[in-house]
């Protein structure tokens, strides 16, 4: 595992752990037992309508911005752009809002980041979604290798180098912002496999050549493999307002709407509970269970506090 995963250092998320033990952090919710009352939760899950109240319902309940982002700073964020198609992107009024909070807690700037080109590049309408964002769009040349990190993956089962673009690390805070979707071949698609946005596109192609038998297992293994070592995120915020069910990741396919925005800090318990939008269990989807053998967070939802709120 990358000395990423090894850091004891304090972080804002420690520092959140410990000092927000008050107010609303402390409202009864999901998981929450007699010996976890007076924790704060582990997964923050606000339903309602309104994407741009449950995104900011959701951080403030982790403490609210300022425990993320100071005035001065960098902030990476990764959202996923891969159509125009209902439930395939992360919805741009999420990442505004987001983008507009880091701002108003003065950030520096708040830069996307991609590698996304060409007819990748159009087909996802990248450029409309930033534009509307207020981020600075950074587009990573993936023919350029100067821009990239070759990592070695010590703890790899499938993957033993990933191409990882630089510039994921050169942030004061990194936000995660996947959606939670259908996969064609692994069936669900969330804040782990999201990573995928920022390892570089020829490397991806090798995870899965095929989406059956062994490529399909050797894909979400090598998804695991990859969160082993990449920026681990100082908060995930996950889009489940209105998600594809079916023909996953691009559509068209059936769509549902949760109306719920996630977020925390854990992406093994933040995807098993999204796996729960799709009628999935975590253990039932290889990625997750990969991941938490690999030590990179909780798969029983039992263990994990999560805070369910309602947002009119």
């Amino acid at each position: 595992m990358s000395d990423r995963e090894h850091n004891k250092g304090i972080t804002r998320r420690d520092f959140v752990a410990t000092g927000a033990a008050a107010g609303t952090l402390l409202a009864t919710g999901v998981g929450f037992g007699e010996k976890t009352k007076g924790l704060p939760p582990d997964l923050v899950v606000a339903h309602g309508p309104d994407v741009a109240k449950n995104t900011a319902a959701v951080i403030e309940a982790h403490g609210g911005i300022g425990a993320f982002v100071r005035p001065g700073q960098i902030v990476n964020i990764l959202p996923n752009a891969q159509g125009s198609h209902p439930g395939t992107s992360t919805d741009p009024v999420l990442v505004k809002t987001v983008v507009d909070l880091c701002k108003k807690a003065g950030a520096k700037e708040v830069r996307w980041l991609t590698w996304q080109s060409g007819k990748y590049f159009e087909r996802s309408n990248i450029a409309q979604l930033v534009k509307g964002s207020g981020a600075k769009f950074i587009q990573v040349d993936s023919d350029d290798e100067s821009q990239w990190n070759n990592f070695e993956v010590p703890n790899g089962v499938a993957l033993e180098n990933i191409r990882v673009f630089k510039i994921i690390d050169e942030c004061d805070v990194f936000i995660n912002m996947p959606i939670i979707k259908d996969h064609v071949g692994s069936r669900f698609t969330g804040s782990l496999k999201n990573y995928m946005g920022a390892s570089h596109p020829t490397d991806n192609r090798l995870f899965h050549p095929t989406f059956e038998g062994e490529d399909l297992l050797r894909m979400e293994q090598c998804i695991a493999d990859l969160n082993t070592v990449v920026k681990k995120p100082d908060l995930i915020i996950a889009d489940a307002m209105t998600i594809l069910t079916s023909k996953g990741p691009f559509g068209p396919g059936d769509i549902a709407k949760p109306n719920k925005v996630i977020a925390g800090f854990d992406r093994v318990a933040l995807d098993s509970y999204g796996a729960t939008l799709l009628g999935l269990e975590g253990s039932e989807v290889t990625m997750i269970q990969k991941a938490h053998q690999l030590g990179l967070g909780e798969i029983d939802l039992g263990k994990v506090r999560i805070k369910e709120t309602e947002v009119g």
